[in-house]
């Protein structure tokens, strides 16, 4: 291998390794693409995958990939990536289980939040938090409706982490039922705190949707307006 294919660098590997943790290449393009140097087989993560096939054609290749490499910055989702992800999916390129290989490479501790791994929060709770949960039951109308969000351009982070969890009906059940709650009782704002940091991370205050759920004090009938407003 060190002979057939002299002209390759560790750049070539590290720009490769980049593309495919950022999401701009899918595992079967950086299959197709490294052919000749990978085994046929291949079926382990793709970043341990050429490293290995770097570090078998020269072993000078390993420090330069490892020191390139080593830190988050360039080498996490992008929303570019993960659009490029889910439209493969979407074709059958990929399957659902290769989107969540690639989505979930970067593990963290237990007590370690995951907020600030990346530089998109949707991509991040996307990649992280919601796709983990609920991988096994979305639909393709559901993939479809999150390709089309993260589409989106000059969206609101947080209402976007809201849209996403919201492609699930139940729950969307417990947005309506927490929200309908809060305009029956509003002096109880403690339970609705509650529902909306465990579930998204915030209180009432940065509720993105709060002056609309105020102005519907009195009209909870209009509860499936501010659902649909929601839901992106």
């Amino acid at each position: 291998m060190k002979d057939k294919l002299p002209y390759i660098t560790s750049t070539y590997f590290v720009s490769l390794i980049k593309a495919y943790l950022q999401g701009h290449k899918t595992k079967p393009e950086i299959l197709a693409e490294t052919a000749d140097l990978l085994p046929p087989s291949a079926h382990n993560e793709v970043s341990q995958l050429l490293t290995a096939a770097a570090h078998q054609m020269n072993d000078a290749f390993y420090a330069d990939i490892v020191d390139s490499i080593q830190h988050t910055s360039g080498t996490v989702p992008t929303r570019k990536g993960l659009i490029h992800h889910l439209e493969a999916l979407l074709q059958e390129e990929i399957t659902v289980q290769e989107l969540l290989d690639w989505a979930t490479w970067y593990t963290f501790e237990e007590d370690q939040l995951s907020a600030g791994i990346m530089d998109d929060f949707a991509v991040e709770y996307f990649c992280l938090d919601f796709l983990p949960v609920y991988h096994e039951e979305l639909t393709e109308n559901q993939f479809t409706k999150a390709l089309q969000l993260f589409k989106q351009q000059g969206g609101n982070p947080l209402k976007e982490k809201i849209a996403l969890t919201l492609l699930i009906e139940k729950e969307q059940q417990h947005f309506l039922y927490f929200l309908r709650s809060f305009l029956e009782q509003p002096q109880h704002v403690e339970a609705l705190d509650s529902y909306l940091m465990k579930k998204f991370g915030m209180d009432h205050f940065s509720f993105p949707y709060m002056p609309e759920l105020m102005e519907m004090s009195g009209k909870p009938e209009r509860m499936e307006e501010l659902l649909k407003k929601a839901m992106m």
